[in-house]
Order: C-alpha cells, then structure tokens, then sequence
C-alpha cells in the first residue's frame, strides 16, 4: 500500500474560471443516493481492480485479457432497472481505472471494450438507458495510467491524451453529471522503484485546464477529485472512502471540511471490484441506517459494486439493492 507524507503540495488552480452550476450542483445533492461501478479487464482475474499492479503482471500477459473479454450478459437496460428499484438516482462508472483500459469506443487507444470479444461500447449502451429513466451518468476516470507508454516516457502527450479523452466523455454521451477523478494523491510518497514507475506523475496534471474544460463543455457536471485533501478550485464537492465526512478511520482520507457538498463512497461487497474469494455482502438493513445517517446530513452515498467478468452484477448485490430500495421506499412512505 502506498505510504503517506507528512507534508505536501498541491498543484496550481488558480487559473480555474469556471464550476459546475447552481442547478448541477443541486441536482448531485439532490439525488441523495448513487451506484457505483468498478468493472473492466481485472474483473476476469477476480483479484481486485489492483491486480496488474499487486502482481506485477507482464504487459504480454495482462493485454491477453481483450482476447477474453466477452460480457455477454451485461444488458444496460438490466443495470438502469436495478437501480431504480434501488432508488438510485446516478450512475458512477470506471470509464479508464489505473489499467488504462478503456469501457467506450475511443479512437485514441486500442487498449479498449472495441479490441476485445464482446466489441460493443458499454458506456454508449448506459448512457440512452440512464437517460430514459431520469438517472445521471457520472464517469469515473483515472489520471494514473499503468499501461500507457506515453505515462513513462513523454508526459506532455500523456497530458494531451486523457484530456483528449476528458473531451470525448464530455461530448460522446449527451447530458452527463460528472466526472470522479482518481490517481493523483498529493499525499502519496512513493519510495519503491515499482511505486515510483506506476504511479509517480512525469509533471503537473494541467487540472485547470482540464476543469475548464469538462465546466465548458458540460456547464452542470460536478467534479471531484479523490484527493484526500478539501476540494480544489473548480472542484465541486468532496469525497471520503468508506468513511464519513470529517473521519478518518481508514488512515488515507481527511478530517478536513471544505466548504463544498460532501461525498461517501462506500462498497456493497468486500472490495470495490468483482472479488469471488473475498466475496461477502453487506447487511442491507444496515446500509439503509448508514445511507438514512449520511443522506439526513445533507452529503451523498454512493454504494459500489463490481460486475462479474461476464457482464451482470452479482445475484447477491442485485437482492441487496432491491431490499434497499423497498427499506428506503418504506421509510418515505406517509405514515
């Protein structure tokens, strides 16, 4: 696990001219409850979303995966259903995790859904899906790239790739809500040489240009970046991992309070992707009192599951979610 540092320093924001608007920023808070999504290449290892990393498996191995990758069970229409009847009213998903794989049809990379088996864009499919039931789509997108040469080796193009890519989530999906960023922690110290060549940034992010950019493109769409520290300058809101606002029991989040919406990411099962060894669902009923706890306070709870490789989510979280939703519809209900 990657180590902390006492002090840090943050990049330069104060070139941000621009935040989501008043009615974007309401309509996050407004939505109260959320699905997360972790899902890729990983999912076939069933060994967290961290397995290229942890196992330091060879790039000739790990791009075998396109070959296997074949969800022919995932159905958007499925997924939007769930989460109605979960009382879920936005989708947060892994459009690029630190692997660099890609869910969508994008012309920057191979390294994509359209190189495997299945050749059908996920993200294109959720999108009119979400749409038609009133749920917002939020992406989740890695700065870190594991795979990516250009990460290494030329930091200026790697730079002009993810936001290239930034502006084809922006205009590729219609009305989007979001975008969640992950990978630059400021208070990470990477000391090991493996730390130093998978996760130490070549440069400065350009976050203002890339806030700009989705603010431009999408005046509405909040954005965050899982930072650990309170929000930046044209960041919208702030986000804890399975910890409440101002705690920080898990040792990487911070009990520091911005003056932004507040955020709980939380998980269904053991883990944030699709782990079958570790596999164990969290009680709904308590969920229900953590959601009610968090949600009463004015902060938003989104709850994650990890998609099995073949395309559904798990029979286990499905019934959770559905016996959340009826808890949550009971407890709105006149008395």
């Amino acid at each position: 696990m990657i180590t902390l540092k006492e002090g840090y320093e943050l990049e330069d924001v104060s070139a941000v001219k621009l935040q989501a608007t008043p009615e974007g920023v309401a309509a996050f808070v407004e939505a109260k409850f959320a699905l997360s999504v972790h899902w890729g290449l990983y999912s076939l290892n069933g060994r967290g979303e961290w397995v290229y990393f942890t196992e330091q498996i060879p790039w000739e191995t790990y791009k075998q995966r396109l070959e296997c990758f074949n969800p022919v069970r995932f159905d958007a229409e499925e997924w939007a259903d769930l989460m109605v009847e979960a009382g879920q009213k936005f989708l947060l998903i892994t459009s690029k995790h630190h692997d660099g794989f890609c869910l969508w049809d994008t012309p920057a990379t191979s390294w994509q859904i359209m190189s495997t088996a299945f050749k059908r864009d996920i993200l294109a499919e959720l999108a009119p899906a979400l749409r038609d039931r009133g749920i917002a789509l939020h992406f989740y997108y890695s700065l870190v790239d594991w795979t990516h040469p250009a990460y290494r080796r030329d930091w200026p193009a790697y730079v002009d790739y993810y936001q290239g890519q930034v502006r084809e989530l922006c205009t590729r999906f219609g009305k989007i809500g979001g975008i969640l960023f992950d990978g630059y922690w400021p208070r990470a110290k990477f000391d090991q040489p493996h730390e130093v060549e998978y996760f130490k940034p070549g440069g400065a992010w350009d976050l203002a240009g890339t806030y700009d950019l989705i603010h431009s493109l999408q005046p509405q769409a909040v954005i965050v970046n899982n930072i650990h520290v309170p929000p930046l300058k044209g960041e919208d809101y702030q986000v804890w991992e399975l910890d409440l606002p101002g705690e920080n029991s898990i040792g990487f989040n911070t009990t520091e309070i911005g003056d932004k919406p507040a955020a709980v990411w939380w998980n269904l099962n053991a883990g944030w992707a699709y782990e079958p060894r570790r596999h164990g669902v969290k009680d709904p009923d308590e969920l229900v009192a953590l959601i009610s706890k968090v949600t009463d306070a004015g902060s938003v709870f989104m709850l994650n599951v990890g998609p099995r490789p073949w395309g559904d989510i798990h029979p286990d979280e499905q019934q959770a979610l559905r016996r959340i939703g009826q808890r949550l519809r009971e407890a709105e209900a006149p008395k």
